[in-house]
């Protein structure tokens, strides 16, 4: 079975611009998100649950992608260089309203005291993993699920440098991949950016490591600048 979310003549997702090069595809996402990403961070939305996750997408996306909104309904994998070639383990498409509404959950546990911010964002960093783990959505889950955590940090209150993000994407993304490792899971380098970005400070201890100011160069001996993007892919499991 061909992955129905493609054209049938080209490997390129379906699209409401009908461009059917993948370089020229990506150029006109990017264009076209960039203006939608810088409006929505002004969003205030009430409840931080499934139907807000669902809406940030359709906003960010709803001009290409006529899917914008909806779960995928296919099983994808994605190879990445960081794990020596390996894929995170995304949900399967019968799993992902379940994941979304327990670590909605989580999400609605998240009080500030006064005397709990450090706490606060460490909780944030691994239910934002966990989301992202899931990966909802066939592709611009990076995108919306940052968007959904600086959105739900400035709901409690929080100011957030939230271009350090699209400044660091690379970084961002391949931090998410090592925080999506289950067991395996090393989350200091969502911390480190998460920390910065919310706080303004690098760690959860007196004792960590301070990176040089403004540098997301790399997680752990992965150079981020040799990152290269790469599409989702999908996964038939009757193959």
């Amino acid at each position: 079975m061909r992955d129905p979310y493609l054209y049938d003549d080209v490997n390129v997702l379906k699209n409401l611009a009908d461009i059917k090069d993948e370089k020229l595809l990506r150029t006109a996402e990017a264009d076209i998100t960039a203006l939608s990403m810088a409006a929505i961070y002004d969003f205030k939305y009430v409840k931080f649950n499934t139907e807000t996750l669902q809406d940030i997408h359709r906003n960010i996306f709803g001009q290409i992608y006529d899917w914008a909104g909806e779960f995928r309904t296919i099983q994808i994998v994605k190879y990445e260089d960081i794990l020596g070639g390996d894929t995170v383990r995304y949900a399967y498409p019968s799993e992902i309203k379940k994941q979304l509404c327990d670590e909605m959950k989580e999400i609605a546990k998240l009080k500030r005291n006064g005397d709990n911010d450090k706490e606060i964002v460490f909780r944030l960093v691994r239910i934002i993993a966990s989301i992202w783990q899931t990966h909802p959505f066939r592709e611009g889950n990076t995108r919306t699920i940052i968007v959904f955590a600086v959105l739900c940090a400035k709901s409690l209150g929080f100011e957030v440098k939230h271009e350090l993000f699209k400044t660091y994407s690379a970084y961002v993304r391949n931090a998410l991949v090592w925080a999506s490792q289950g067991i395996y899971s090393k989350y200091e380098y969502l911390e480190r950016i998460f920390f910065e970005a919310i706080l303004g400070s690098y760690g959860m201890t007196d004792t960590a490591t301070k990176p040089e100011a403004g540098k997301y160069d790399s997680i752990g001996e992965y150079k981020v600048k040799d990152y290269v993007e790469r599409p989702h892919e999908y996964l038939d499991e009757n193959e």
